[in-house]
């Protein structure tokens, strides 16, 4: 079921498959005979000096991906300069993602309906010493993913007997969770009124993600948050227009990987007309579809400061734990490099819309 959460999109999963698809229509422009003895991947992301321009995107149970996936995966991060960011709907907290790091990490909100959960949630980010605040906007109801409703998806799983079965065949993982006492979501568990178990994800989202979500709440918690505020699920240049009355640093173009809105368009193809809707008033982030070094590039080309990783990075945790993310990041790195040469290109921040050869009327005919 763990795999499935990672794998799938909601519905049709059209806006899943289109999400990668619309990358592979991009290409690059090859130049020839430039000095490429000196190479820089490091840029900055809302003011953060980060080794590449990428981050580890929000990711539910990532701790039932590998037992304490959240550790690890923030201690990958940490070793190779980039931000890792940390679901509310976490195995491991916040607090023990803090315990277990030495330097500040980001924490994404979701908004629910208890007004005290929200705001002692965001003082023990404040305490935590978390250096940015990702509030997603995309999730006020849950997508329908099917196959997360027929594996029956919980954190820990049900003991049924095809989960029994499933189980008996994965020793590896069923030792780690044996060796961990976090296995439930312990951002919200002893935190939120009333709740003592939030195993289901899909029907405690149901009955606690706050609907009622408007731009209004964006700004209260704007006020509330000291430190840099990215929006996280922007897709529409109204809306890109809208999130720059909040007083946010910055937004994340992203259709949440597929996994909410199915037939929306992907993120990339929307890229360039938020890009022109906001100007530099904003910096733009780019989430959803990127999957190797080549698409991080493709997005930087086309306006955006800065981008994240979700399934590429949960796809090498499951493998091989705190060194498979590393090894998913020593691979999203080559790769940049690599293009970066083969297109003339010295500097990450270099990467313009000349180094790319665009379908006609790519992202152009949705503002």
């Amino acid at each position: 079921m763990f795999r499935d959460y990672t794998e799938s999109g909601s519905w049709t999963e059209q806006t899943l498959h289109e999400n990668s698809a619309d990358f592979s229509a991009i290409h690059f422009r090859q130049r020839v005979a430039v000095d490429m003895s000196e190479q820089s991947t490091a840029t900055k992301m809302v003011g953060q000096d980060v080794s590449m321009p990428v981050a580890l995107a929000p990711v539910g149970m990532t701790g039932m991906q590998s037992a304490d996936g959240e550790i690890k995966a923030a201690r990958a991060a940490e070793k190779f300069g980039i931000p890792f960011t940390l679901s509310t709907m976490s195995i491991c907290s916040i607090e023990d993602v803090a315990a277990n790091t030495r330097n500040s990490f980001w924490f994404q909100l979701y908004v629910l309906t208890d007004e005290e959960f929200v705001e002692s949630i965001i003082q023990r980010a404040i305490d935590a010493k978390c250096s940015a605040l990702v509030l997603t906007l995309d999730l006020q109801i849950l997508g329908q993913r099917h196959r997360d409703i027929k594996n029956g998806l919980s954190a820990p799983p049900s003991p049924t007997l095809a989960n029994m079965l499933d189980l008996s065949t994965r020793l590896r993982w069923c030792l780690g969770m044996l060796g961990t006492k976090r296995r439930t979501f312990r951002n919200i568990v002893g935190h939120v009124k009333e709740v003592t178990d939030a195993r289901s994800l899909m029907n405690w989202t149901t009955q606690h993600f706050e609907k009622k979500l408007d731009w209004a709440h964006v700004r209260r918690i704007r006020d509330s948050w000291p430190g840099p505020l990215i929006l996280k699920g922007i897709l529409d240049p109204e809306d890109a227009r809208r999130a720059l009355d909040t007083g946010a640093d910055a937004i994340i173009v992203s259709n949440h990987g597929g996994r909410q809105l199915d037939g929306a368009m992907s993120s990339i193809r929307m890229l360039p007309s938020i890009v022109e809707a906001v100007g530099d008033k904003i910096e733009v982030h780019l989430d959803s579809g990127i999957r190797s070094g080549q698409d991080v590039l493709k997005a930087l080309a086309l306006g955006a400061k800065g981008t994240y990783i979700g399934r590429a990075y949960i796809y090498g945790l499951g493998a091989l734990g705190e060194a498979g993310v590393t090894s998913a990041l020593e691979v999203v790195r080559k790769e940049l490099k690599t293009t970066m040469s083969l297109c003339g290109e010295k500097c990450v921040d270099d990467m313009r819309r000349d180094n790319l050869i665009l379908p006609k009327g790519f992202g152009k005919d949705f503002d």
